[in-house]
């Protein structure tokens, strides 16, 4: 007999959670008006980049829990997918913040400001073809990894009637269920922007949240939901 899967998590979080982080934007936005609305939340020190910072650190604190949990129980391979997993997380922290620049407000280098888009000391904002590498190749392959095995896989398992054992690798790998309605956010969450720009024109927008700096807030809810799926999981088969 099949060992029955272990619990996920909370509604509360992986449901609930997400909905309010995208669609309180746009009550934001309908409450505050689009000038008090970009200085509260969008701006480099506004909550939205805020909070995309802290979810990412978050994530990689979760992701280096379980690297400890995994090589204690002798799982070198998920040690492994999570290490990587963990850099990754670092570094898009740590570009959001612009590596504390934000905060201590240090003076980017003449040199290097020349080659960043907004003369700040990080990595994604780089001209040329290094910015389409460190920028938007990961951003791309975030959304796209989310949106198919976050938000549309679990579906498609379900509906399938598969259902993955706790015995195999791909149990830990893959995201559930509980990833879905923060995978279809960070897929589909600049949509209602695009539509508005198509229709009315960018500069007649009804609601424009800035999409780009939400949908960085979603990923990094995402990867944070994501691993504290597997930690939450992980923890309910071998407690302690």
């Amino acid at each position: 007999m099949r060992t029955p899967a272990p619990a996920d998590l909370p509604a509360l979080l992986w449901l609930w959670t997400p909905l309010v982080l995208y669609f309180g934007h746009y009550l934001a936005l309908a409450l505050l008006g689009a000038e008090t609305y970009d200085s509260v939340f969008v701006n480099e020190h506004g909550l939205t980049e805020q909070f995309t910072f802290i979810f990412a650190l978050a994530a990689a604190v979760t992701g280096s829990v379980i690297i400890w949990q995994a090589m204690r129980a002798g799982q070198h391979w998920l040690a492994a997918w999570f290490g990587l997993f963990v850099l990754g997380c670092i570094y898009f922290g740590g570009e959001e913040a612009s590596w504390g620049q934000h905060w201590i407000g240090w003076q980017t280098p003449e040199a290097w400001a020349h080659l960043n888009d907004q003369g700040e000391t990080n990595l994604h904002n780089a001209d040329g073809i290094w910015g389409a590498l460190l920028d938007q190749l990961p951003r791309n392959l975030l959304t796209l990894g989310a949106l198919i095995a976050g938000g549309i896989m679990p579906w498609v398992r379900r509906v399938r009637g598969r259902v993955l054992d706790p015995e195999q690798r791909a149990y830990w790998l893959l995201p559930t269920l509980a990833a879905v309605p923060a995978g279809l956010i960070v897929g589909l969450g600049s949509l209602p922007e695009k539509i508005q720009d198509h229709l009315f024109g960018r500069h007649n927008l009804v609601f424009e949240i800035q999409a780009g700096e939400v949908k960085e807030l979603m990923i990094a809810f995402f990867l944070l939901l994501y691993a504290a799926s597997v930690l939450w999981r992980w923890r309910s088969v071998r407690p302690g």
